[in-house]
């Protein structure tokens, strides 16, 4: 066994790259609950790997089908899809195919119309992959409108609790019954209600240390977005000491907050000392800033010069205030990454979820995950 993992993992690395080749969005983050799930399943079961990677690997329903196709392709050689039981043969439909329907044809022949849509997709798609370091300015304006749309469906989160609506698809029967029982009628007046929006309480502690510096100042552009959709978002910037920055946020431009967060961090660019910021935020403002259902989003790459037991008694210490720990580390988007890091070591064991930060696509899966962690 101990032979045949380094081939398997090689092969597992070797399906990451034919999945993005093939435009679909295979992160490190997947490959990784990918090669975790194959030491849970009986790999020599074919259903059982591909329903293990189809599970880990895709989060979009319209993946699926294409998806299959490269499974198919990559680990039993195959190039046409088989038919599942129950389905035509491709002998039976071949003609089929070759002959399109009359409500085909007209879609397929408007050329202009289709290649725009194409080409808008397709840049849409390079831009959500590309390595937040490399934006350009051009990019950075495009990225703001993708980034606000993600987080404006982040926060129209519904919550299970109802409250009552003028019209709507639910009927509000304790309601009816109630007004009708006041007025002594045996005429129920129609009274409806819906699902609340659940503003979310976040908590977001980014670090701004030199060696996140070409990650930070964009990974703010997202925190911006995100204060200005959910005003309930607290925020602080770190590096060698806690900075609470949320009264920053609501200044009408992007880059005039960005200005004065970064007058008024000191030790912006500076090192990182990770445990001594996180008891300093434990000691000054957890009490007033945290409850036991908000989520702690901690975005930095781990790299920490302070003392290690400090940061474990810390983060310990924050995550029985908090209702879950997400960190969110660039470093992760590279394949060959491992969190061998001092901090990175001493902060996995009490994290809820440990994502990559490093590109759109992976700030869009970090709103996939709080929609989740927060129902």
């Amino acid at each position: 066994m101990a032979q045949g993992q380094p081939t398997l993992f090689r092969h597992a690395l070797g399906f990451m790259d034919a999945l993005r080749a093939a435009g679909l969005p295979a992160d490190p983050a997947g490959a990784i609950d990918f090669c975790a799930g194959l030491q849970q399943i009986d790999i020599a079961n074919a259903a059982d790997f591909h329903a293990a990677a189809r599970t880990t690997l895709m989060h979009r329903k319209e993946d699926l089908a294409h998806f299959d196709e490269v499974f198919r392709e990559y680990w039993l050689g195959q190039r046409r899809p088989r038919n599942r039981l129950g389905e035509q043969d491709d002998s039976e439909v071949q003609g089929q195919e070759a002959q399109p329907s009359p409500e085909e044809e007209p879609e397929e022949r408007s050329g202009p119309e289709k290649d725009d849509r194409q080409a808008t997709y397709g840049t849409e798609q390079i831009l959500r992959h590309k390595d937040l370091a490399t934006l350009t300015d051009a990019d950075i304006e495009k990225a703001r409108r993708l980034i606000r749309r993600f987080v404006a469906e982040f926060a129209t989160l519904r919550s299970r609790r109802h409250r009552a609506s003028r019209r709507g698809r639910l009927l509000d029967f304790r309601r009816m019954l109630r007004r009708s029982a006041a007025r002594g009628s045996e005429l129920a007046e129609l009274h409806f209600r819906q699902r609340q929006i659940k503003k979310t309480r976040l908590m977001l502690l980014c670090d701004v240390s030199g060696s996140m510096e070409r990650y930070s100042r964009f990974l703010l552009e997202f925190i911006y977005a995100l204060r200005r959709e959910l005003p309930d978002t607290e925020v602080a910037v770190f590096a060698t000491r806690m900075t609470v920055i949320t009264d920053l946020l609501s200044a009408r431009s992007v880059a005039q907050s960005l200005r004065e967060v970064a007058h008024r961090a000191g030790d912006w660019g500076s090192g990182t000392d990770i445990g001594g910021c996180l008891r300093d935020f434990n000691d000054r403002y957890a009490r007033d800033m945290l409850t036991s259902d908000t989520v702690v989003v901690l975005l930095s790459d781990g790299w920490d010069r302070g003392d290690a037991q400090l940061m474990r008694d810390e983060i310990a210490h924050l995550r029985r205030r908090a209702h879950q720990i997400i960190w969110l580390n660039p470093l992760l988007g590279n394949i060959d990454y491992e969190p061998l890091t001092r901090g990175m070591l001493t902060a996995l064991p009490h994290l809820d979820h440990f994502l990559p930060a490093h590109n759109l696509e992976s700030l869009a899966r970090l709103a996939r995950t709080l929609r989740t962690a927060l129902r």
